[in-house]
């Protein structure tokens, strides 16, 4: 992409932490939160969020672990930090409107249909490679016990699928779903009761707002073209009266995130390690982008 024109700043409030990018252009401008997936605070969602500013939205990158001043693992994370975030963000007199959208990655995914799904305060929602079902915290990492929950709202746990019970169950499944290889999200999911899915499925008809999702058909991390599908299929059964689509890219992995980013040295027909070929990747990711753009723009039309 070149250089970036837009430098952010980081925010430390009782409220909200995160990195602020002001938007372009004749203030006031639209306000769109920025959400990582479960690896953290690693930059691309900072690149993400200053080629938004450059676009004309004032973007803000929620932090909500393993970032200064936040917690350094996503176990028990409050809702309500990312729903401030909202408040404070439509606060601010640079940025238009009365409800801002929201753009997450993977688990940042999954928690942009949550926010969008509790809170006024947010309209569109591009969620890419997302879950349909709230899933718990990563058991696999320190200080993490098995079943403990990634979100709380209202200083409960929300229900999550148990991944923990069923993925290391031996039934004689050697493909579920038709994954490139079985993994836990996909094993959790195949083995769970339809009960125990339906106390874990996101809302998503309650977002007031249009609704993009984006997935990958060889994703190794978990089925995202099944999960995002399982969105739209919610959202049509409940008449969702705002647009939505899943946009699925048949050759791509987990890793569509930051369109335009191939490095030179990279070769293209070379496999990522969360799935799918670089080429595929980018070309997903620059089609997710302008996709992306549409969708923030119909919230404040």
């Amino acid at each position: 992409m070149g250089r970036k024109f837009v430098s952010g700043r980081t925010v430390q409030t009782d409220a909200v932490r995160g990195r602020l990018y002001p938007g372009l252009g004749a203030d006031p401008t639209p306000g769109v939160l920025v959400l990582h997936g479960g690896g953290g605070a690693r930059g691309y969602e900072q690149t993400y969020a200053a080629l938004l500013a450059e676009h004309g939205y004032t973007a803000f990158c929620v932090e909500y672990f393993e970032a200064p001043g936040v917690r350094d693992r996503p176990l028990e994370v409050p809702l309500e930090e990312i729903g401030n975030a909202a408040d404070w963000l439509l606060e601010r007199p640079d940025v238009a409107g009365d409800r801002v959208g929201v753009d997450g990655f993977s688990r940042g995914g999954e928690a942009s249909l949550l926010v969008g799904s509790h809170f006024d305060a947010i309209g569109a929602v591009a969620a890419y490679v997302p879950s349909c079902y709230v899933w718990p915290a990563p058991s696999w990492m320190d200080g993490i016990g098995e079943g403990e929950p990634t979100w709380t709202l209202d200083g409960e746990p929300l229900p999550h699928l148990p991944i923990d019970k069923y993925v290391y169950e031996d039934d004689g499944i050697d493909e579920p779903l038709g994954v490139p290889e079985p993994n836990p999200g996909s094993l959790a999911i195949e083995r769970s009761t339809a009960a125990e899915k339906e106390r874990a499925e996101i809302p998503v008809e309650s977002i007031d707002g249009p609704v993009l999702v984006v997935s990958g058909g060889n994703d190794t991390v978990w089925p995202s073209t099944l999960l995002a599908e399982r969105v739209t299929d919610r959202l049509a059964a409940h008449d969702h009266p705002w647009p939505f689509e899943h946009l699925s890219f048949p050759d791509a992995g987990h890793a569509i995130r930051v369109p335009y980013r191939l490095r030179g040295d990279t070769d293209p027909a070379e496999t990522h390690r969360f799935g799918g070929t670089h080429e595929a990747n980018g070309y997903a990711s620059a089609r997710a982008w302008q996709a992306t753009l549409e969708y923030l723009d119909r919230n404040h039309q």
